[in-house]
């Protein structure tokens, strides 16, 4: 599937938990005589969760809750064992096996994926989930028609259901029916404004059809989703490319000041002073940068080399051009560098 962006792993639950400390009258003071309240040291839920099993070993929500704990700090294994504990205590809870189901996802187990998502089915035919999952694991599986199948169930549970009609988009995407597609992202955006995978497809196609509508789409996709750096990412990429280079290499430092030393925005730094700005030695300064941060970063290589060449930099140039073409002798700019290299001398 497109950059794998599903919905796989949507149903980890965060357990956020934190506790304040109040010692009466030893609360202290600030230097104006005002009680300031003091905050203690988080608790782990984790340590919260192990308490409470060891009071009540009988309850499965709990040791649900810290099975999705387990899968937030990636201990797999930890948390197959709550789920599959919890699941012998409540045979009956479906979101427990949607859970199963993501942990055999994780570890490439596509038959077990299937038994545990049906299992979930048996508990509860009319729970919707289970079928939109399926759908997914048979789109990854080009199983083209079993998908559509499983998400017209889903569908016919609910018409409101924004995840079933992306995974319906992305199978329309896969057999190259663009205009269906659109028609699905566009729902599962109405339906849920706040999920963001449709969005993003929608401005793919929109790009890719050269829509006037593309840039003001992407425009009003920050403004909603300003925390999410590949909806800023998307928005610079297309803004460099499309006439207005300064303001793409302000969004760059924005997402630079999360990811100091992302060598894919250093590049891309680099490539804006270079290829649209045709300010050499500010380029020169972000390749050498990116490949500080990402030595194997070819890409950033092989441009550090072209702006060398541009500077009239050509023995270096050259030098960096077999370097390239080293690790990969096929490179065909590189090829091209070094015949204008070769031109050049004789």
């Amino acid at each position: 599937m497109k950059k794998n962006r599903l919905t796989w792993l949507c149903l980890f639950v965060a357990l956020a938990v934190t506790a304040c400390n109040h010692s009466g009258n030893n609360t202290p003071k600030n230097n104006n005589g005002q009680e300031v309240e003091e905050v203690g040291p988080a608790v782990d839920p984790l340590d919260l969760l192990n308490d409470s099993i060891a009071m009540d070993e009988n309850r499965a929500d709990l040791y649900l809750k810290r099975a999705h704990v387990y899968m937030e700090r990636e201990q797999v294994g930890m948390a197959m064992m709550d789920v599959n504990h919890s699941i012998q205590l409540d045979s009956k809870n479906v979101d427990a096996f949607l859970l199963l189901s993501d942990i055999y996802f994780l570890l490439g187990d596509d038959a077990n994926i299937t038994a545990t998502l049906n299992k979930a089915l048996e508990v509860d035919p009319y729970d919707a989930r289970p079928m939109v999952k399926l759908a997914e694991l048979n789109l990854l599986q080009q199983n083209y028609n079993l998908c559509f199948g499983y998400v017209d169930n889903a569908l016919k549970i609910s018409t409101f259901n924004p995840n079933a009609y992306f995974v319906k988009g992305m199978a329309y995407m896969a057999k190259q029916d663009t205009v269906s597609a659109l028609k699905n992202f566009m729902i599962a955006r109405e339906q849920d404004a706040t999920f963001l995978d449709p969005q993003r497809e929608i401005c793919g196609i929109y790009q890719a059809q050269h829509n006037p509508l593309t840039e003001s789409f992407m425009r009003s996709m920050l403004a909603n989703f300003p925390d999410q750096p590949m909806v800023r990412y998307d928005l610079a990429l297309f803004l460099q490319d499309n006439g207005y280079p300064e303001e793409a290499l302000a969004h760059y430092d924005t997402l630079l000041m999360l990811q100091p030393d992302n060598s894919r925005l250093l590049f891309n730094k680099g490539y804006v002073y270079f290829v649209y700005l045709r300010e050499n030695e500010k380029a020169l300064e972000y390749f050498n940068k990116s490949l500080q941060s990402d030595p194997s970063y070819l890409d950033a290589l092989f441009n550090k080399g072209h702006v060398l060449e541009q500077m009239g930099d050509y023995v270096q140039a050259k030098s960096i051009y077999e370097e390239v073409l080293q690790q990969q002798p096929d490179y065909r700019l590189a090829i091209a560098g070094m015949n204008r290299i070769s031109n050049l001398a004789e």
